[in-house]
């Protein structure tokens, strides 16, 4: 009997051992983050009462494109919302533990969160305040908006000193704004960035205690804790590197001290490695780095009314890939950016360059994904058409050789416009007005846009309602020898064919300029019927 039970409770033991010590499977987290946005509301455009009586704005959180993240190839990524509906979700993949999430606030600043991988995250509007909750697991409310707290309980002004410290046009529109003109403009400057540079050192001061009392509380990860501060400490590095460039940099020694703290409490910080890439203030600081190591010129180009510049980027990709200060992983995040910027500003670069730098990037780093997306993002055709090839918007397709020919006996008036392009839109009333008052059955007002896909564009014509005009859209711009021969170099742009066909203005008056573009107009009329 006694030998049954010693034999019972040995099996028993045995059994429950083995149980105990078999691993307990944890659920696998989806690879992305979900963020629900409620009645969301736009940053694009703020107005600042201390500095401007106008809104500011930002073009590329335009359109709702207003969430920025680097993805898991390291490329910036924008996400958009659609902004005052009810409730609209963006999912991002991502199999990083951390990821790093921008909202555009205010236009020119950014709110920082930190998600982990399989987080979903409602955004409640409060006003304007974006407040987020993480709802599939608890993290203190503080912690997730840390960004917006130090804003509404730490920081002076509507923007935080580090901004300011960068716009020294703040300071010119202060004075400007200002009675006071017994010093020189100059000197308000100067005496600004001083006293905001105490301003900053305050807030960077009450940033570092509140992110280390997250840690010393248990509220935040290892992880978490350093890229709060490594954000931090990267943001204040690329500031003081450009101290060295201003006259009072004398002045600012204590923001270094803070450098200096940062890196005697955390030495790990001031390492360079390619896992920093995920943060895009480290990218900020590594493009600014190969900036002064390797300047470019500044291309411009000039129009009747306004200009346009931009650094020579396909310079910039050789001076790069010759360099030896930048890892490997570092060098090719620089040239897709180059190349990136070159494939974007066709007005700058012509179709050549283009294929030039993108069959480069190809070759140099064999990574035909990033290759794939850059074909796709510009629709790169590897052919090379003469003519402007056009669809209208019911699908039918031609040239602008064929729609100049077929209107032979008459004046076209060539309106180059896009659905994201603010002041192409402003002009449409315009537009509108001017073809009304003029009532010329001899003048044709042809609408091109150089959208690069159809459902922008559609969407535009129906807004603006410019179903019933002559519209179409520009399918090959970016590999059209027609289109470098009328270097659009930025738009609105407006041109003018006689009744013979030829091109008599290639940067013609806006409808806006009503009794410059009627004369204009009157001009190609008469000199064709002479």
């Amino acid at each position: 009997m006694n030998k049954h039970l010693v034999l019972l409770i040995l099996i028993s033991t045995l059994a429950c051992s083995d149980h105990k010590d078999k691993p307990v499977d944890q659920p696998q987290l989806p690879d992305q983050v979900v963020l629900i946005f409620k009645n969301p509301q736009s940053h694009a455009r703020y107005t600042f009462p201390s500095f401007y009586d106008q809104p500011v704005g930002n073009l590329a959180s335009g359109n709702g494109y207003q969430i920025q993240t680097i993805n898991d190839a390291l490329i910036p990524t924008r996400y958009r919302f659609e902004v005052n509906s009810p409730s609209d979700t963006v999912t991002i993949s991502t199999k990083r533990n951390l990821l790093e999430v921008k909202l555009t606030y205010k236009a020119i600043d950014e709110l920082t969160y930190y998600f982990r991988k399989g987080d979903t995250v409602i955004f409640n509007y409060e006003g304007t305040k974006p407040i987020a909750e993480i709802i599939n697991r608890n993290e203190n409310t503080e912690v997730t908006n840390f960004s917006l707290n130090q804003r509404d309980s730490v920081y002076q002004d509507d923007l935080p000193a580090m901004i300011i410290f960068n716009h020294s046009l703040l300071g010119f529109r202060l004075y400007s704004r200002g009675e006071d003109k017994t010093i020189s403009a100059q000197e308000f400057v100067k005496n600004y960035r001083i006293k905001m540079g105490q301003v900053l050192n305050q807030e960077l001061t009450e940033d570092i205690k509140r992110i280390n009392s997250f840690r010393e509380k248990g509220l935040i990860t290892e992880q978490h804790h350093n890229a709060m501060l490594s954000d931090l400490y990267w943001k204040l590095t690329n500031k003081v590197t450009e101290l060295r460039y201003v006259p009072e940099e004398e002045n600012f020694e204590y923001l270094r001290q803070i450098l200096k703290d940062l890196e005697r409490d955390h030495p790990a910080l001031a390492v360079r490695n390619d896992s920093l890439l995920v943060s895009g203030i480290y990218q900020s600081f590594i493009e600014t780095k190969a900036k002064r190591l390797h300047p470019v010129e500044m291309l411009e180009i000039k129009g009747r009314e306004s200009g346009s510049r931009t650094w020579n980027y396909p310079s910039s990709y050789d001076s790069i890939q010759a360099s030896t200060e930048f890892s490997p992983t570092e060098r090719k995040l620089l040239q897709y950016k180059n190349l990136d910027k070159t494939l974007s500003e066709t007005s700058h670069f012509n179709i050549e360059t283009r294929l030039k730098y993108l069959t480069k990037f190809k070759n140099d780093y064999q990574d035909t994904v990033l290759f794939n997306d850059f074909v796709k993002k510009y629709n790169v055709k590897f052919e090379i058409d003469d003519d402007v090839q056009l669809v209208d918007n019911s699908g039918k397709t031609g040239t602008l050789n064929e729609f100049i020919s077929a209107n032979k006996g008459k004046v076209i008036y060539v309106d180059y416009w896009a659905s994201w392009c603010a002041p192409c839109i402003a002009e449409m009333p315009s537009s509108k007005k001017f073809q009304q008052e003029m009532n010329n059955e001899n003048i044709v007002y042809l609408y091109l846009s150089t959208d690069r896909t159809e459902e922008p564009w559609q969407k535009a014509l129906k807004k603006l309602e410019l179903e019933g005009s002559t519209n179409y859209r520009i399918m090959n711009a970016d590999n059209s020898l027609q289109m470098d021969d009328l270097e659009i170099q930025f738009i609105p742009r407006y041109m003018i064919y006689d009744t013979n066909g030829r091109l008599v203005n290639k940067d013609a008056p806006r409808p806006s300029e009503s009794e410059l573009l009627k004369t204009q107009l009157m001009k190609a009329l008469n000199a064709s019927s002479n």
